[in-house]
């Protein structure tokens, strides 16, 4: 028995109605319904409960969509850890398998969403920083490899690297990929390997002494937060 409150709160209705109501929910592979955790840029973000196989979109119509005046960027279906995804994937069916399909995870289905107001490059930073202060430290891929993905990271955040180092980030995320003792080593690499697959031309634009064209005060502007003086609003 899995001891989490999800599948506990779970138990009572499917004792009263059956498996089969459960299971007339979800999908063919992936049945029942879930707890979403919609976060980020969202107008109204909270814990969700919906059928598996529910899309981005259709959580977004629950949760009042993207802030007012803005538009979606990219997301992480699964938490930080799981590559991310863009506007592209708006459709894609939240269950396992469609997530899987479209090259992703769903992983604790912590959905993180950023609205264009957000560099790409920031947010990747703040996650390989995290990735580097929780390693434990035993495995050389991991340790050194989450280290130097930060130096790299500051770098190009910060306009002092050259185009030729983007491919040297891809590879020490390689090095670490797969490599490591435990699964924070594969969570530090996918967002790396994600953003450089859709976003490398933002990466591109921080180089050459440029450093970041984005607005810091506006990228960690959160949709809750009541001191937000940043925020639009529809006409």
């Amino acid at each position: 028995m899995v001891n989490n409150v999800e599948s506990i709160a779970s138990v009572p209705a499917i004792m009263n109605k059956g498996k089969e109501w459960f299971r007339s929910m979800g999908s063919e592979k992936s049945p029942g319904f879930t707890l979403y955790s919609l976060s980020g840029h969202v107008a109204r973000p909270g814990q969700y409960e919906a059928p598996l196989g529910i899309t981005l979109r259709q959580l977004l119509d629950m949760s009042g969509c993207i802030r007012p005046g803005h538009r979606l960027k990219f997301w992480a279906p699964g938490g930080s850890s799981t590559p991310l995804l863009t506007d592209e994937h708006l459709d894609v069916p939240l269950d396992y398998q469609g997530v899987d399909a479209a090259g992703s995870m769903l992983g604790t289905k912590a959905l993180q969403c950023f609205d264009e107001t957000t560099c790409v490059v920031r947010a990747v930073t703040r996650w390989t920083e995290f990735y580097a202060h929780e390693s434990c430290g035993k495995c050389t891929p991991c340790r050194e490899g989450t280290y130097w993905l930060v130096q790299l990271l500051r770098d190009i955040e910060a306009g002092k690297v050259r185009a030729e180092d983007l491919d040297k980030l891809q590879d020490i995320a390689d090095n670490i990929n797969g490599k490591s003792f435990c699964a924070l080593g594969d969570g530090a690499a996918s967002p790396i390997f994600s953003s450089l697959t859709y976003f490398r031309e933002e990466y591109e634009r921080h180089l050459g002494g440029r450093g970041c064209p984005f607005d810091p005060a506006r990228s960690t502007a959160w949709a809750d937060d009541p001191t937000d003086a940043h925020l639009e609003v529809n006409a």
